[in-house]
């Protein structure tokens, strides 16, 4: 494939072909990916003229959510996130990534939606490119507060992503976003601090996501700041505030 090519969108026909190639996959096929579907008209067909898109290394869904946010910056961004078409070409165009070989020369998809996606309201977030960019620009959490959401890498929903993506109430608050970031990403690392996925341990991930469940009914947490919901969260938190 050449380094930079116009942008696409996959057919219905394209879509069908795509999914016929990952259910394979998931049956232990070794077949290489199905390029010629993001070029033949029958399979792609041209989408927002004029972007081009390059074929370039992304060292975490951060990296690739900002690009994506530059590329596409005159289009609707509810039109393109909902554009089923175009986020399934752009996940064959960048399939190395978010489906790497693995060292038994085998690939491991996951289920259809992390490469094509379903646009039902409890899964639309789990597409692996989209979900990236719906963070990043939709819910305009940017890089500061998006970073410890999509600090892995293109093939990986991360847990911290997906306890508080899959809320949108808590997504769409960057009070309750920045807090979890203050909890449990360390700036330094760039990675979550140690034990913050423990289930069912005090103070941990899941055990925030119920408080604030909680807290949600009681409190309007979109007027607070962060610091002050920090203040109502209960003492099995307070080894994490540091």
């Amino acid at each position: 494939m050449n380094r930079v090519v116009y942008l696409r969108r996959l057919t219905d026909s394209g879509i069908e072909a795509f999914r016929v190639y990952l259910a394979k996959l998931r049956s232990g096929s070794q077949d290489q990916p199905p390029y010629h579907l993001l070029e033949e008209d029958r399979y792609a067909v041209p989408a927002y003229e004029g972007i081009a898109v390059e074929q370039k290394l992304f060292s975490s869904r951060l990296e690739f959510a900002k690009y994506a946010n530059s590329i596409f910056s005159k289009v609707v961004p509810d039109d393109l996130f909902n554009d089923t078409g175009v986020w399934s070409w752009l996940s064959l165009y960048y399939f190395e990534q978010v489906c790497p070989l693995r060292s038994d020369g085998l690939r491991s998809p996951g289920r259809d939606y992390r490469h094509i996606p379903d646009q039902g309201f409890r899964i639309r977030h789990r597409h692996l490119l989209s979900g990236a960019y719906l963070v990043y620009t939709i819910y305009c959490l940017r890089e500061l507060l998006a970073g410890f959401l999509l600090y892995s890498d293109l093939q990986t929903e991360s847990q911290i992503y997906h306890q508080i993506v899959s809320r949108q109430n808590l997504v769409t608050n960057p009070v309750v976003v920045e807090a979890a970031g203050l909890l449990y990403f360390n700036k330094k690392t760039k990675r979550p601090k140690k034990g913050a996925f423990q289930t069912n341990k005090a103070g941990t991930l899941n055990r925030f996501v119920m408080v604030m469940q909680q807290l949600d009914l009681n409190y309007d947490l979109y007027s607070m700041e962060s610091f002050e919901l920090l203040d109502l969260l209960p003492p099995e938190f307070d080894r994490w505030k540091n």
